[in-house]
């Protein structure tokens, strides 16, 4: 309980393989998440702060990550008309965590209005996001734009869009094509990166999340160099916050953003490690839930902990995705009271 480490350490030999498959990674991060609870508990320190002594981060002052709000959700999260799995905004505008968090919420809701006034389903997929049938990516895009100016906010100064495309999700081998099946289109690599291209001039997007297959990787580097100077390339399914894909893509010079998901690696200290390895070579670091969430808060802590500049909780909806938001909330209010 004490020693995180060391903990850590005894499941990883105990289990003995490369990807958990002995004792499995979920219940390896359960054990791990509750030693570090009872740590802090026995400290008397929350956990973003023992995390932080644990592990002897040398970082100034804490600071909150900007949420990434999944509003409308689509692909395998969904049963809805859309390809690309998530469309994410951004409050970029607002300087404290609760102010972006409110932004977010009053996007969301006029986004609601905007869906039932029009006849479309407000009902919510797997990350609480609304699931509308709209045929296509760009009708996603311009009920943000929609939203956010209904809530009296400006897209591409105070609001941005982010996107997951899950592309390993839609990639056909045989043709090595991306097939957008809802859409009835296919997309070879360079005609794909060519849309996202499209996405960038025309909407105020700051991210996109695997944007083409997790092992394609010298198309990444492609995409990379095409817009790696503009907006945020994310790898989660390509980098699976494992240090050894991390360290191939940082070889080969590509995406410039890892998202981190403690259950993909299996521990506490392996988590820290891939960030530490993605923090000195510059990449920009997204903690992240995942789709079948708890109501654990602890990557709002691990969070706060290493300073992460983004965290995905989901939209501010269905308890598992604001326990999270709610638990950021507290540690804002904590940091104000010091």
């Amino acid at each position: 309980m004490r020693d995180l480490k060391k903990i850590d350490a005894a499941m990883c030999e105990l289990d003995g393989t490369t990807n958990k498959r002995r004792l499995g990674a979920n219940a390896i991060l359960a054990v791990s998440l509750a030693c570090a609870q009872a740590g802090a508990k026995f400290e008397g320190r929350p956990l973003y702060r023992h995390l932080r002594e644990v592990y002897g981060l040398n970082l100034r002052k804490f600071l909150l990550p900007t949420p990434m709000l999944n509003v409308i959700n689509g692909g395998r999260h969904a049963d809805s008309s859309l390809d690309v799995q998530e469309f994410m905004i951004v409050p970029v505008g607002p300087r404290r965590f609760s102010e972006k968090l409110r932004a977010g919420s009053e996007i969301f809701h006029a986004l609601g209005d905007l869906l039932y006034a029009n006849g479309l389903e407000t009902a919510v997929g797997n990350e609480g996001g609304y699931a509308p049938d709209l045929g296509h990516a760009d009708a996603a895009f311009d009920y943000l734009l929609k939203a956010i100016k209904k809530a009296k906010y400006k897209p591409g100064k105070e609001i941005m869009f982010a996107v997951d495309v899950a592309a390993s999700e839609l990639y056909d081998e045989a043709s090595e094509k991306y097939v957008f099946a809802r859409e009835r289109r296919k997309y070879s690599v360079k005609q794909l990166i060519g849309l996202y291209e499209e996405w960038v001039d025309e909407y105020p997007l700051l991210s996109i999340e695997d944007g083409l297959s997790e092992d394609a990787w010298s198309d990444w580097s492609l995409l990379t160099e095409r817009l790696g100077k503009e907006i945020m390339l994310v790898g989660d399914d390509l980098f699976v916050t494992n240090q050894e894909r991390l360290k191939k893509g940082i070889e080969l010079g590509v995406a410039n953003t890892i998202l981190i998901k403690p259950n993909q690696i299996g521990t506490v200290s392996e988590t820290m490690e891939t960030i530490a390895l993605a923090r000195e070579r510059g990449y920009s670091v997204i903690i992240s839930h995942r789709s079948g969430e708890t109501t654990d808060t602890a990557i709002a802590d691990l969070a706060v902990a290493v300073n992460a500049e983004f965290i995905k909780s989901g939209a501010p909806s269905r308890s598992e995705r604001l326990c999270k938001y709610n638990r950021l909330l507290e540690i804002e209010e904590e940091l104000m009271r010091m």
